[in-house]
């Protein structure tokens, strides 16, 4: 459970031109990822790989009036904790960090990050932690992050604030949410990450303030939910809105926990598989991955 003082920092990244869905996962996860998870200061480092978009979801909620966009298309999410503001210095001065912003280059065409004020990252609902298990370790589930922009002329404020009051107590209520979880963007600055050869800027129309991850028991439950919800909701929400854009999770991936790296964070999905595949459970042994990697993974 995060604690009072706990801050976190949102990402919307894009893929590099030419890069295809399958290599810009993999080297994001198991390169980068694996270099992001040693930057001092994490608590929690998880990386959601968005999938296509769902065009009959798009088309239904288009019918009930909620003004989608397509002016761009985010590849990933990525959402780190820290306890507390302090900690998070290793993202901005570290030499991990330097080499991750020259690592950028190779993978992202686009990337926005957030360092969001305490409070702007909440858990509305969470039937998931239940079962003591994340959202990142449920791959039965079905999830998408609604990224939610401004009307021209408005203020991300009003944004924010509409979602607040009419958007997220619906979602509450309703039965097939199984986690969902917000953060108000506009508490934060990308510009303030800025690698060469990497974009941090994106134009008006696709600025978006708020972010929602919903989490449903499955696909038909979560279109389901979408259409509902969002029927309900009507003009009293797209009036104070400019623009929601929805992309679904293919995968998520828990990099660190706990601050320390997961077995996956140190070592990759593709070593983790070939010792899955092997049952070579020695291989988890703290003294192996002391002894490769000169730390312990987080506890399973």
């Amino acid at each position: 459970m995060a604690s009072a003082t706990a801050v976190s920092t949102i990402a919307l990244l894009i893929r590099k031109d030419g890069i295809s869905p399958s290599l810009f996962s993999r080297y994001w996860r198991d390169v980068h990822g694996v270099l992001a998870a040693r930057i001092p200061g994490f608590e929690s480092y998880l990386q959601f790989h968005l999938d296509e978009p769902m065009g009959d979801v798009e088309t239904d909620l288009k019918n009930t009036g909620v003004p989608i966009s397509q002016s761009v298309r985010f590849d990933g999410v990525a959402e780190v904790l820290f306890n507390k503001e302090q900690d998070r210095a290793g993202l901005a001065t570290s030499a991990v960090a330097a080499l991750i912003q020259e690592d950028e280059r190779n993978v992202f065409q686009t990337s926005l990050l957030y360092n969001l004020a305490p409070g702007a990252s909440r858990t509305h609902v969470d039937r998931l932690g239940q079962d003591g298990k994340s959202a990142a370790e449920r791959p039965d589930t079905a999830s998408v992050f609604l990224l939610i922009g401004r009307r021209a002329g408005h203020a991300g404020e009003e944004t924010a604030s509409a979602i607040e009051q009419i958007l997220l107590p619906m979602l509450s209520d309703h039965a097939a949410i199984l986690k969902l979880r917000s953060h108000v963007l506009i508490s934060g600055d990308p510009l303030w990450w800025s690698p060469a050869g990497v974009q941090h800027t994106h134009t008006p129309d696709a600025t978006f303030d708020v972010v929602v991850q919903i989490v449903c028991p499955d696909q038909r439950r979560l279109k389901a939910c979408l259409t509902e919800v969002f029927s309900a909701v009507g003009a009293s929400l797209f009036q104070r809105i400019g623009n929601i854009q929805v992309c679904p999770v293919r995968a998520a991936y828990r990099m660190v926990d706990g601050g320390r790296p997961t077995q996956l964070g140190l070592r990759g999905l593709d070593v983790m598989q070939t010792i899955d595949a092997l049952d070579a459970n020695n291989q988890r042994q703290d003294a192996v991955l002391n002894c490769i990697y000169g730390v312990s993974a987080a506890a399973s």
